[in-house]
């Protein structure tokens, strides 16, 4: 119970503070017009958003959610990178590890409070694409396809992401890490394999291609078979490598303390 309440409130304070940052909203807000804009500029993207009535429901929504997925993973990467050198610098982490409570149970609060802190500009983004999907159709049945492709296709991804961008800048340099993580997402999630070795047609990729493709049958990522296996199959392995890396981040924190 006091492990619960310690998580809590690391959550609790990382999700506010994290929130309360202008520049999450900032570089959300330009990437996300950045994305619209290139989408407006693609031609037949007007026509279709303006007669989206005429596309099956299941297809205008699953498209949706993959283009939020498409880049904007990157920006949560990038903004969640700096939170734990933050503390680490500024001494708040010495502060911390004075407090009763559990070590783990307060860096879990902190991974999920920042993680969910910086998708919510990417949820009212989606929001808004799926409002703009039902005041065209007039079917309040995109709510219910928004929730089940939202939470399949963008959700353990981001997790995924949220943990790492939480753990490996406690090795590497954070602007470091989010120079390297730019490269791997354009590598390992949006390149459709040509000869050069890569990840992104295969479950461990985080872009929710094979969740899309398993349980939807499409997808904008470069991944041509999957079933509804190996749909579940992929967001079991995003999920616990997220749990692994956050608990292995826990050990190597308290490998430094015990050195000091």
């Amino acid at each position: 119970m006091y492990k619960l309440a310690t998580f809590y409130g690391a959550w609790k304070y990382e999700f506010l503070m994290q929130a309360r940052r202008p520049w999450l909203w900032i570089t959300m807000g330009l990437i996300e017009l950045i994305m619209l804009g290139f989408m407006f500029r693609t031609p037949g993207v007007l026509d279709v958003v303006l007669h989206l009535k005429n596309a099956p429901l299941l297809v205008t929504t699953v498209y949706w959610t993959n283009l939020v997925n498409y880049l904007l993973p990157v920006a949560v990467a990038i903004l969640i990178a700096d939170r734990l050198p933050r503390d680490k610098r500024i001494h708040v982490q010495e502060i911390l590890t004075t407090l009763p409570g559990s070590a783990g149970a307060r860096l879990f609060g902190k991974y999920l409070g920042n993680t969910c802190a910086t998708m919510l500009p990417i949820i009212l983004f989606y929001l808004l694409g799926i409002l703009v999907i039902f005041i065209q159709t007039l079917n309040a049945q995109v709510f219910l396809l928004a929730i089940t492709t939202f939470v399949t296709i963008i959700l353990p991804g981001m997790l995924f992401v949220g943990a790492v961008a939480t753990a490996i800048p406690a090795l590497i340099w954070a602007p470091v890490f989010q120079f390297l993580f730019v490269g791997y997402w354009f590598w390992g999630n949006l390149y459709k394999p040509r000869g050069i070795p890569t990840i992104s047609d295969t479950i461990l990729t985080p872009a929710g291609g094979y969740s899309s493709r398993g349980f939807f049958g499409l997808t904008v990522f470069p991944v041509d078979h999957a079933s509804a296996i190996d749909g579940l199959l992929s967001i079991l392995v995003l999920l616990g490598l997220s749990i692994l890396l956050i608990l292995a981040l826990n050990s190597y924190q308290q490998w430094q303390k015990a050195r000091q």
